[in-house]
């Protein structure tokens, strides 16, 4: 393990060097439905394959005109109305579009998203006709109103006006939620080229720790950072790779590394990494010749957190995080450093990388810390100010649940007053 200087890293620090390692071009695409794509990240431009709409569309219900007909009338001949007759037999309606041209001094019922027939270049609004019938005849009287407004493409959106054929949709890096989905769907794209989910192993360790649904003897707890880590890794992009609950030796943790670096693209470790006889982790990383980038940082919880990359014979190095065992060191440092990791590495673009922040005003006082960053797990009330969790020890498990934010407590700082701001990072609204 390289020897690197004792001073920790500020967290911004960590973050910068966390990130500018990443290589999103490594983890490569694949092919889905575009139905499947939601909640993925677009590797390729897409273009539309046709405009949108594809064809002249009523606005409104009510009658397809020859705006000519209408201008004549009002500008030559000074009527205030005009009846023109109705081709009764050439309803356009959404899905059924008339057939035939428009005739001069006619007109045709027209419902809203239906195709505007050729010759038609208006629509006058149902509201501003009066229906004259007169035997088999029938006559379409056109308000004042109508007279007045009329002009060409009065009512009607034209075609392309959405999307013309060939523009650019989305380009790489796109996050696609419904409505991209449906903007590539409606433009030709049943399937698209996404970003493959990195695989982020999971390596929790201790002889300490018991499976989900053990009842722990004495010294003994359950083995819930597996899993608290997984449900951070879908919610950032990633696809998790739990290793089975590794014990202390490093036969075992040597296994479990190497199985990790066979398939996955981040390797995220939870405990071991102190300086007792029973912390593995580290020494068996640096026994495979582990390129360390820091070892510690100022940051609360999660001082012991480390980063730095796993040699891979023929492609490029696995980046490792191994993070504290205590379950708040594990969740802030995951969220500071591996989620921004995890969604570059998804290919997203930088400015979706990181969490919202924001200032939040406290709405009782922050605890603080003379030489670390104290990162305070706090709800956001109905006022938007922050109201930091009683208990904040990184080894309760009560202080990561319920909460919405993460208050940032500069460092040197023993207490933060109420109504005092800070920044947060905005985990939930």
């Amino acid at each position: 393990m390289t020897n690197l200087p004792s001073s920790p890293l500020t967290v911004d620090e960590a973050v910068a060097r966390v990130l500018d390692s990443a290589r999103p071009d490594a983890i490569g695409s694949e092919q889905v439905g575009v139905e499947a794509a939601i909640a993925r990240v677009l590797a390729e431009p897409c273009h539309a394959r046709w405009p949108l709409p594809s064809a002249p569309l009523s606005i409104m219900d009510g009658y397809a005109v020859r705006s000519r007909d209408l201008l004549e009338a009002r500008d030559v001949h000074d009527a205030e109305t005009l009846a023109v007759e109705l081709q009764s037999e050439h309803e356009s309606a959404a899905g059924h579009p008339s057939t035939a041209a428009l005739e001069p001094g006619t007109c045709v019922r027209i419902a809203t998203g239906a195709v505007v027939p050729a010759g038609a270049d208006a629509v006058v609004p149902q509201e501003d006709t009066r229906r004259i019938e007169l035997g088999a005849r029938v006559l379409i009287e056109l308000s004042s109103t109508a007279l007045a407004q009329v002009e060409p493409g009065r009512w009607i959106r034209p075609t392309g006006s959405d999307v013309a054929k060939g523009e650019l949709l989305l380009g790489p890096g796109a996050a696609i939620g419904g409505g991209e989905a449906s903007l590539l769907a409606g433009t030709g794209h049943a399937a698209v080229a996404v970003r493959r989910r990195p695989i982020v192993a999971i390596l929790s360790s201790g002889d300490e720790l018991v499976a989900i649904g053990q009842t722990p003897a004495r010294g003994q707890i359950v083995s819930t950072n597996a899993m608290l880590l997984g449900a951070q890794i879908r919610e950032a992009g990633g696809e998790p790779l739990a290793l089975e609950t590794v014990p202390d030796t490093r036969a075992a943790m040597r296994a479990a590394i190497e199985r990790a670096s066979e398939s996955a693209d981040l390797l995220v470790t939870s405990g071991g990494i102190s300086v007792g006889d029973h912390d593995l982790v580290l020494p068996v990383l640096d026994e495979l010749g582990f390129e360390l980038s820091f070892r510690k940082l100022a940051l609360r919880p999660g001082r012991p957190t480390t980063f730095g990359h796993l040699p891979r014979a023929g492609g490029q190095p696995l980046p490792v995080l191994a993070l504290p065992g205590n379950p708040a060191s594990t969740l802030v440092a995951f969220e500071l450093l591996a989620r921004p990791l995890v969604r570059a590495l998804s290919g997203l673009a930088r400015h979706r990388w990181q969490r919202p922040r924001r200032l939040v005003e406290l709405a009782s006082p922050a605890e603080g810390d003379r030489r670390r960053e104290h990162f305070v797990r706090a709800t956001i009330d109905a006022h938007g100010r922050a109201r930091p969790l009683a208990k904040q020890l990184s080894g309760a498990l009560r202080s990561i649940a319920d909460f919405d934010a993460l208050v940032r407590v500069p460092a040197g700082r023993d207490r933060v007053d109420a109504g005092e701001e800070l920044e947060a990072l905005i985990l939930r609204e």
